[in-house]
């Protein structure tokens, strides 16, 4: 059985040519928010997106419907895919489904939540399997059966059950989404797809680096194998104590000079760096590229939107300098 068939929703090849696809996208792309300033200096961000596509998921005051939309988004791109496209994403959709799993998993555990579960999953792509094993199950149910499920993907992925036991929910958030990252990398997928996951776990090694030289750890950090930057530089920088060594990562990989190396800069000059490695695969790679590009621009909109909603009351100006571009 493919892989994605575990994962995500199975679904006829409508035989879609990737041409109609790329029309489609050049077409709702012109609906992907540019005026940040405008929608960060109005005086009720909600009110504002009420008017946009956003505005039936975000009647509450809550981030929740603008990762919805998303959800929503990425479901109507993998439902215009052809099969071939379909095979080539679906380690990116999973990857972006990854947070709805995590998410309804800590509804299960607060059971006050638990009723939100189905409310997430009517837009997401995890597959029926997945989604049945997220709304009937006790907690330590779901996570065994994940574990199975994960388990005919990889190997790798024996001893979820375990992690979670151990370190609860975050341990689990952790090792799922490491093994997930090596897996990808080390399996049979498109170089573009392959490049981005690449660059996911050398940001993601850069932040475990920061947080160790940061809070003065003494735990040896745990390193995602399969990056670009070799784990003896890594290592290299913890030798030396030397936080400085952070900015030289981080130029090499994006070529943003860190001014400051505060937790909050370091990701954003990483996000900022993937989001232009992304547009440059996306003028490179006319096909593959593209698509990745604009889904790309769909996540970086909601994660803008969702720190505009959520930091209402913060300094306009702290904001924007958070924001990606």
């Amino acid at each position: 059985m493919h892989q994605k068939t575990e994962l995500l929703q199975s679904i006829k090849d409508r035989g879609y040519p990737t041409d109609y696809l790329l029309s489609r996208l050049r077409g709702r792309r012109i609906y992907l928010i540019r005026d940040w300033e405008r929608l960060l200096f109005s005086s009720d961000p909600l009110e504002y997106l009420s008017s946009t596509r956003y505005g039936e998921f975000t009647a509450k005051e809550s981030t929740e419907g603008v990762w919805q939309y998303l959800l929503k988004e990425f479901q109507w791109v993998y439902f215009q895919m052809n099969r071939g496209l379909q095979d080539i994403f679906w380690p990116f959709l999973f990857y972006s489904e990854i947070r709805t799993l995590l998410i309804c998993l800590r509804y299960k555990k607060r059971k006050a939540l638990e009723g939100n579960v189905e409310r997430l999953l009517s837009f997401s792509l995890l597959s029926e399997g997945l989604k049945t094993l997220l709304k009937e199950r006790e907690l330590i149910s779901v996570i065994e059966g994940m574990e199975e499920v994960f388990i005919s993907l990889s190997d790798r992925f024996r001893g979820l059950k375990d992690v979670f036991i151990k370190d609860g929910l975050k341990g689990l958030e952790q090792r799922l989404t490491a093994t997930y990252l090596e897996h990808i990398v080390n399996s049979d997928v498109h170089p573009v797809i392959r490049g981005f996951f690449i660059y996911l776990i050398d940001s993601r090694n850069i932040i475990t680096l920061h947080k160790h030289l940061r809070w003065s750890l003494s735990t040896p950090p745990s390193f995602v194998h399969g990056g670009s930057i070799r784990e003896a530089r890594l290592k290299e920088v913890i030798d030396k104590q030397d936080i400085s060594g952070i900015g030289q990562l981080i130029y090499k990989l994006t070529s943003f000079m860190v001014e400051k190396p505060t937790a909050t800069y370091v990701e954003n000059s990483l996000l900022r760096g993937l989001t232009r490695f992304l547009r440059r695969r996306g003028r490179e790679s006319l096909n593959v590229g593209l698509i990745l590009d604009y889904l790309w621009r769909c996540y970086i909109e909601a994660r803008n939107l969702s720190l505009i909603l959520y930091g209402k009351g913060l300094d306009r100006d702290i904001l924007t300098g958070e924001l990606i571009h």
